[in-house]
């Protein structure tokens, strides 16, 4: 067992793995990824793999950025593989506030310098016939966006790490991070001790968990995300746009030659991480189809091949959510070298270049290389939401993760 550490990370998803590769890269010292499972085995490899760069808010735009030049040179600077395709992608409004949304979007957008532009319905289904024009009222087009193979990031950042220099234990359990007057001082697993004075807590769905054995509170939510990939469809090549419809929550695109899409349903099923027992793992999720059955009837008039495809695959993962919808990055207050990099909202790999790098960079020159105050813990104040405020403001941050009104 490993004994001492500059820094530990937990949990090698997209966003523990980032971290620890960018902390290598930047010379952070001995690093070490540790994971209760399989590295890079949980919810990253079944997410959906988009990433948008038209977003709620500058600082979104702006990692977004970063993280898509990461995604694009992944496999020269980790020398890992990944399948990346830069398609372009629409997002449809249906309802005349939606559409109003869309507007503000598009100013955003414009203002950082993103191919966006505001399209007919017409011009949207000529950029994707697979959408029907019925029923749209407004869409927009930003051709920066691209999709991955989201098997292939956690994995490839966690190993690439480890062919930097930095230690890797999968299959070990964090039961504690101990935090003295003076911060961190070690990290126990069921394998042993590492002494360590910083450390990352990355742990995906079980984030909350890790934080709460030190006493300190995260404000997330566990939350059940699914989505179907078909058999191929007709007409579908790599480079057909995405496409997003606000209201439904719906999302598609290629995949394989057919479509992988998936919805952000009304009421998501959240999630008690104890309850589920210490042998759970994410393929162990119960998961429903008749919720994508039902979004795909909402869609039909748009979207009638969703309906019509074969089923090859149904999967689901458990991102994490916030209630103001907002990634949580960064130090936690009262615990010096205690950093937290969760928060997803469903958001998380897409952006994990980008968190990882300004993390890596926040532990070993004291500040990021970009403003995250926005993603602070202690934006929530003193006062953390109840568990009952927090569980009804996460589930709508969920549903209109579209910014639909």
């Amino acid at each position: 067992m490993i004994e001492r550490a500059d820094v530990v990370v937990i949990g090698s998803g997209g966003l523990g793995a980032a971290t620890a590769f960018y902390l290598v890269q930047r010379g952070a010292g001995r690093v070490v990824l540790v994971d209760k499972h399989d590295l890079g085995s949980q919810t990253s490899p079944r997410a959906a793999g988009m990433a948008a760069h038209a977003r709620t808010s500058d600082l979104m735009i702006e990692l977004m950025k970063v993280a898509s030049a990461k995604f694009k040179r992944f496999t020269e600077d980790t020398g890992q593989p990944l399948a990346w395709t830069q398609s372009g992608s629409v997002k449809v409004a249906r309802r005349p506030e939606d559409a109003g949304t869309l507007e503000r979007e598009h100013a955003r957008a414009k203002r950082f310098g993103l191919d966006a532009e505001l399209i007919s319905p017409e011009a949207a289904h000529r950029l994707n016939p697979l959408l029907e024009p019925e029923g749209v009222l407004a869409a927009m087009w930003v051709g920066e966006d691209l999709y991955f193979e989201p098997s292939q990031v956690a994995i490839g950042f966690a190993r690439g790490a480890e062919a930097a220099g930095a230690s890797v234990l999968p299959r070990t359990t964090v039961t504690r991070v101990e935090v003295g007057d003076g911060g961190v001082t070690r990290v126990e697993t069921d394998k042993g001790t590492i002494r360590t004075p910083v450390v990352v807590d990355a742990a995906g769905a079980w984030t909350r968990q890790v934080a709460a054995a030190s006493g300190i509170r995260i404000p997330i939510v566990p939350t059940r995300h699914q989505l179907f990939v078909t058999e191929r469809v007709e007409g579908v090549d790599a480079d057909l746009p995405m496409v997003r419809i606000m209201d439904a929550g719906v999302y598609v695109r290629p995949c394989d030659g057919g479509l992988l899409w998936g919805v952000f349903e009304e009421a998501p099923r959240q999630l008690d991480m104890d309850s589920l027992g210490g042998s759970f793992q994410i393929p162990d999720l119960e998961l429903d189809a008749a919720v994508l059955l039902r979004a795909a009837d909402d869609v039909q008039q748009q979207l009638p091949a969703l309906r019509a495809a074969r089923i090859r695959e149904h999967r689901g993962g458990i991102p994490t959510m916030t209630a103001d919808g907002r990634h949580i990055v960064g130090p936690t207050p009262g615990a010096q070298g205690f950093f937290i990099a969760g928060g997803c909202n469903v958001a998380g790999l897409s952006i994990s270049p980008a968190i990882g790098d300004a993390l890596a960079a926040w532990i070993i020159h004291g500040a990021p290389p970009h403003d995250l105050t926005p993603l602070s813990l202690e934006r929530f104040g003193p006062e953390s939401p109840t568990e009952e405020t927090l569980r009804r403001d996460a589930a709508w941050q969920y549903r209109h993760f579209y910014g639909s009104a």
